[in-house]
């Protein structure tokens, strides 16, 4: 307790099992209720270095050590990190936080939270809606302020589900863990398979929310199931994550949303497409740089079916990006197409953040007839099997 008590920070020992709370907030896109922790307790913000009884976190509940930390604090020699504002929560052995969500049974939710590790070399953080949950692997730290922002998405069971973040660790010190900060949550939307394009949410613009306030993007980190994704149509297959960017803070190539891959092989995105056998496709994207002065070279290796191609990144002093296609012949109904970065790229400015190439704008349609001609054809709503059987037939 010695060593505690030279923190200041304030203890939350509640050693009460989990329930809901007794009325479940609403979730609307944007933060959740005290996401940031800035709400003081009913008692305040500590003032001393330990407090010895348990005070409720608002809109939370607590199993375990839970720390409520403020920034500038140390530990030992070490500055705790605080990703936003002054406060965040430090969950210590086997402690989590909970809180009660009301929303639409059936739909897709995403979660965007930022996290930090202290003690630990392999700390994790475990987030779930049960019955599902994911544990993210807070190794691995992708930029220099020592704390990342990830997404994490759900499908609702129920109308009333419970949002927990647990750390599954054991470490010798019990109060070691992660800090956490920031959460918001957003309900998605999968959209329409475009009439000209076989690629969903090819421009990347429906994900995960974004916070105005934050330039580090959202980290995705591995998801295979493309049903239950922050980024609709779309997964990330690897043991590292990619970064989803917005046009507020990066340099994308059109509209508002793209993805920047990092990591190199260990950084992969993929999506199963409707394809016909035998027929002949062209897969199309938009290769650029973020603006966030990631080093060259960059480039992208792409895959459709059993054809890849490696392209890279030509700057042109009129544009930020480049257009890329790669032709392949359909092998079955679905066809995986793929992007990760052929080098692992760090920032220039600080050597250590990780960065990479920009893909947007990803289409796959026939290449048997014109782009235009199939796009007119489609308009009109005609049948796309009928349509792609006419114009490629042998």
């Amino acid at each position: 307790m010695a060593q505690s008590s030279r923190r200041s920070k304030w203890v939350s020992l509640l050693m009460l099992l989990f329930a809901h709370p007794a009325t479940a907030i609403p979730a609307e896109d944007g933060p959740v209720p005290n996401g940031d922790f800035e709400t003081p307790p009913a008692n305040g913000f500590p003032s001393v270095a330990v407090v010895e009884r348990a005070t409720t976190i608002p809109s939370w509940k607590s199993k375990g050590t839970v720390e409520l930390v403020e920034a500038g604090e140390k530990q030992g020699g070490m500055i705790l990190i605080i990703p936003e504002g002054r406060h965040a929560v430090r969950l210590g052995n086997d402690a989590e936080i909970s809180q009660g969500l009301s929303v639409e049974k059936g739909s897709i939710y995403s979660v965007t939270f930022s996290a930090a590790r202290t003690c630990a070399q392999l700390e994790s953080l475990n987030v779930s809606v049960p019955p599902a949950s994911q544990t993210i692997d807070l190794q691995t730290l992708y930029n220099v302020q020592g704390w990342d922002p990830y997404a994490y998405a759900f499908e609702a069971d129920e109308e009333e589900v419970s949002l927990v973040f647990r750390n599954p660790g054991m470490e010798d010190d019990p109060t070691c863990g992660p800090i956490i900060d920031d959460i918001a949550i957003k309900k998605l939307f999968t959209p329409d398979r475009p009439k000209e394009n076989a690629v969903i949410n090819g421009d990347f613009e429906e994900g995960p929310w974004l916070f105005r306030n934050t330039s580090l993007g959202v980290l995705l980190p591995t998801n295979l199931d493309e049903e239950i994704s922050s980024l609709p149509g779309w997964n990330v297959e690897s043991n590292r994550a990619i970064r989803y960017i917005d046009s507020d803070h990066y340099t994308v190539p059109q509209g508002k949303r793209a993805v920047e891959l990092l990591s190199g092989k260990e950084g992969i995105i993929s999506q199963m497409v409707e394809t016909t056998p035998n027929k002949p496709y062209t897969l199309t994207f938009s290769l650029g740089q973020a603006g966030d002065k990631c080093k060259q070279p960059l480039a992208v290796m792409a895959f459709a079916g059993d054809q890849a191609q490696n392209t890279h990144y030509t700057p042109n002093s009129n544009s930020s990006f480049q257009s890329a296609n790669l032709n392949f012949t359909a092998k079955a109904e679905r066809t995986r197409i793929a992007f990760y970065s052929v080098y692992y790229n760090t920032r220039s400015d600080d050597m250590s953040s990780l960065c990479g190439p920009v893909v947007d704008d990803v289409r796959v349609w026939l290449s048997g007839c014109s782009r235009n001609v199939f796009e007119g054809l489609m308009s009109l709503g005609l049948g796309f099997a009928f349509w792609m059987s006419v114009f490629v037939m042998v």
